[in-house]
């Protein structure tokens, strides 16, 4: 069974961006770009878009390579930010309240 702790960090991370190191949002990626999906298959999205992370300079999908509609939009880039921002965010952006 899962701790209502656990869950509660789990919840906040993947369902609204909140980081479980740091307690505020995660930063969002500082540009965006559409890159060419080549040989897609048939449900497969012909473009991906790709946001460049702050921390490790990567630019990671930001949505799902398959066309269909995600309820919360932002798991993909949320998912790389826990594993990779550790608590850090962009300068300038970590004055939330």
């Amino acid at each position: 069974m899962i701790s209502a702790e656990v869950f509660s960090s789990y919840h906040m991370q993947y369902g609204h961006g909140i980081s479980a190191v740091s307690s505020t949002p995660f930063s969002p990626p500082v540009d965006f770009h559409m890159t060419k999906w080549h040989n897609p298959a048939k449900k497969e999205c012909t473009h991906i878009l790709k946001g460049k992370c702050h921390k490790c300079k990567k630019w990671i999908p930001v949505k799902s390579l398959e066309d269909l509609e995600i309820k919360v939009k932002e798991i993909y880039w949320w998912k790389h930010a826990a594993a990779c921002h550790q608590g850090t965010h962009i300068k300038g952006n970590d004055a939330f309240f």
